[in-house]
């Protein structure tokens, strides 16, 4: 236990610098509520970047009323209307986010229509605008899906970080196979009901229990003892915190959005991108690592031990600070 104090330093150092999700893009959804009537969510950074104003730009003929609400939503602000496109035909028309111009981040376009299809594009300053054409066949589907999992599990250093974590805990053999099975079995299951509206957690609590997570890897990985529960059997950390890593996925998932007809496919599709990524990490890292290692093959056990040591303590705590901002209590770091 004494060594979770030593990560309250680092913690003080890092506070204010690092976020499990970086330049978070923005989410223009267009939701058709009936026949050529459309509920528009659009939303944004509470911190925008100074000097940059996005503004979604309608097709010419749609019509939206004055008739805005706003509301906070986790980190962004959100505000909604509805529009009428019923003139125009949807096919060919170009939705477009205006101010993209030297913005870090993009908006991810995401429209869904009454007969259950689903365009979605991440609009950015080199892409800002999407030209609406017909539905996607099942391929494109998978292949959008697969991506967007791939790029979730990558982009989000939280959930890097608990591979990560989970890889130094349990080494490179037949443990570390087992040990993500579980995590993949875990994360697979609730991501699924989640997704499905099975299962409904707050994002927040989800959001600071999953840097908890990181937190507790980091500690067991600091303590190295044999004796401990999550060393001996580390597929009950792995199974249960999958468990919450899989809303956390699921959290981006609704904000991409399902294609009322292909939700298996999707879902399925969206797993397979996860653990494309996630293998990638493991095997990016397993290689880095043994490179280190065999940099000098003399090193001392105490050289290996603090080669081992330095990434758990900076990823715990880089976690420990996200745990801190989730629950609110953040400004205390400045006290």
């Amino acid at each position: 236990m004494k060594n979770l104090f030593l990560l309250f330093p680092l913690l003080l150092i890092l506070s204010g610098k690092v976020s499990a999700h970086p330049m978070a893009p923005g989410l223009w959804a267009m939701n058709e509520q009936t026949p050529g009537n459309f509920l528009v969510i659009w939303k944004t950074s509470l911190k925008p970047m100074p000097g940059i104003r996005l503004t979604p730009v309608l097709p010419e003929g749609c019509i939206s009323n004055s008739q805005l609400t706003g509301n906070q939503e986790g980190t962004g602000q959100v505000v909604q209307w509805t529009t009428d496109c019923s003139s125009i035909d949807l096919i060919g028309s170009e939705f477009r986010v205006e101010g993209l111009d030297g913005s870090p981040s993009g908006v991810l376009f995401r429209m869904k229509t009454l007969d259950g299809n689903l365009y979605h594009q991440m609009l950015s300053s080199d892409d800002p605008a999407i030209t609406l054409s017909p539905a996607p066949d099942a391929l494109e589907i998978m292949w959008t899906y697969v991506v967007s999992g791939f790029d979730h599990l990558l982009s989000g250093l939280d959930h890097v970080f608990f591979v990560i974590m989970l890889t130094l805990l349990v080494g490179w053999g037949r443990q570390l196979v087992w040990t993500i099975t579980l995590f993949t079995l875990g994360h697979s299951v609730t991501l699924s009901l989640t997704a499905l509206g099975y299962v409904n957690f707050p994002v927040m609590l989800v959001e600071a229990i999953i840097a908890l997570s990181i937190v507790v890897a980091a500690a067991e990985v600091i303590r190295n003892d044999s004796k401990s529960l999550f060393r001996r059997r580390p597929w009950l950390m792995s199974g249960g915190f999958g468990l919450l890593h899989g809303m956390g996925f699921a959290g981006v998932l609704s904000e991409f959005g399902l294609p009322t007809n292909d939700i298996p496919l999707a879902l399925a599709a969206f797993n397979i991108g996860i653990e494309i990524g996630q293998l990638l990490v493991i095997a990016v890292f397993i290689v880095i690592w043994k490179g280190i290692l065999k940099i000098k093959s003399d090193w001392s056990s105490l050289s290996q031990q603090l080669a081992r040591l330095t990434p758990a303590y900076a990823i715990g705590a880089v976690a420990a600070l996200w745990f801190w901002q989730r629950i609110g209590l953040e400004p205390l770091l400045a006290i």
